[in-house]
């Protein structure tokens, strides 16, 4: 098992996708562990992290060429965003609070806005295949099923609303922003719907030939990400069940990798930490015992610790989807998207082998040649806002 495939990647993607004549459509997923991003010239994802290093006359030196830095331009503060401030880390470091980093109501932190502003200034950089040329900009985003019927809609648009001006750096690239989001144009819909979107659509907002029976047969879209797993049910063209469970996804995973890793290594592992360790494979500790009192490196592998939690966390969430569901014998289509079902979509192709009426569809089944399944979600929600704003260029509503 690879451990870097569980890492969160950093990546940005020059691409030309669906546009608009008048206006400047991005979306955005901004996971608890991703922020995945569409917009009409570019993909990108980057880890949903950032540490706060000082003013602007504080930083020495030159920024790595992959190394991302967001400059508030109303408080000179700067950020690291991303792996870069992953990798400032230590496992002895205990300076972020949870709640900012995985609550369920994190959007009024200071490290939500700077993911969130670092996401959109991505998705109005210029990539080379085109460049933000000053039209009005429109919004998509999600929120898992149960969290639209609370107040987290609201507080995720006051988040992203009003005039934002701050300087992202990459490298020797920067790239100065100044907009203004209105709360009208800031849309937010279930993240599995997305899916469903991105399912039914093809590169230029137009209905595949399987969308159809999609919407008109019984399917359920299980989206596992990193906090949730959420279940989006339709059932005959009706909505008919939206459920969301915390405790399947891979924030669950790696939260047993830490807590297995600790008890046998006696390290202090956590989710911050842990990245470094799903990139390097192993997790290292500089130590010093009787015999030899010099520091000396030590390597605790962790990837048979990975490999059984994954295989664990995969079946409690098969069998809470049988258990919710009537173990699906009234299913055509059940559709896995996310992050996390990437790597369980063997095992559970295997696991419903002997349901001849059930299909299994992956949710970038009509796109995978150029498409990740972390990046499903947010093209369907680009490409659900890109047909929407056509209709109003036209004419519609």
């Amino acid at each position: 098992m690879k451990t870097t495939d569980y890492r969160t990647r950093t990546e940005i993607k020059a691409e030309k996708h669906a546009a608009c004549q008048n206006r400047w459509p991005v979306a955005l997923d901004i996971g608890y562990s991703g922020v995945k991003g569409y917009s009409q010239n570019s993909l990108f994802c980057f880890p949903s992290y950032a540490k706060k290093i000082g003013k602007k006359k504080d930083i020495l030196g030159l920024p790595s060429k992959d190394e991302i830095l967001y400059h508030d331009l109303e408080t000179d503060e700067v950020w690291r965003v991303g792996a870069c401030a992953q990798k400032s880390t230590s496992i002895n470091d205990t300076s972020d609070s949870q709640s900012e980093l995985f609550g369920r109501h994190r959007y009024s932190s200071t490290l939500f806005q700077v993911i969130a502003r670092t996401g959109l200034g991505f998705g109005m950089m210029n990539t080379g295949c085109g460049a933000y040329t000053k039209l009005p900009c429109y919004l998509q985003t999600g929120l898992p099923p149960a969290y639209l019927k609370g107040p987290d809609k609201q507080e995720l648009i006051n988040t992203l609303s009003g005039r934002h001006r701050f300087m992202l750096q990459m490298g020797d690239r920067s790239m100065p922003n100044d907009f203004t989001l209105k709360p009208e144009d800031i849309d937010v819909m279930a993240q599995p719907e997305g899916t469903l979107m991105s399912l039914s659509m093809d590169d230029n907002c137009k209905s595949v030939r399987a969308a159809r029976d999609y919407f008109s047969s019984n399917l359920l879209i299980a989206d596992a990400g990193f906090e949730t797993l959420d279940l989006y049910e339709l059932y005959n063209r009706v909505i008919r069940g939206r459920e969301t469970f915390t405790n399947f996804g891979m924030r669950e995973i790696l939260n047993r990798v830490c807590t297995r890793a600790n008890e046998k290594y006696h390290l202090s592992l956590d989710q911050t930490s842990i990245q470094n360790a799903l990139e390097a494979g192993e997790a290292v500790r500089y130590v010093s015992t009787p015999e030899n009192r010099r520091p000396h490196k030590v390597t605790y592998p962790i990837a048979d610790i990975l490999e059984e939690v994954v295989k664990e966390v995969c079946e409690e969430a098969v069998e809470k989807i049988m258990s919710t569901f009537n173990g699906l014998d009234e299913y055509k289509y059940l559709v896995l998207t996310g992050g996390t079902f990437a790597p369980w979509e063997e095992m559970i192709r295997d696991y419903f082998g002997a349901m001849d009426s059930l299909t299994i569809l992956m949710g970038n089944e009509n796109c995978r040649e150029h498409t990740d399944l972390i990046y499903t979600n947010v093209r369907g929600y680009y490409l659900c806002m890109v047909s929407r704003l056509r209709r109003m260029e036209a004419g519609g509503k």
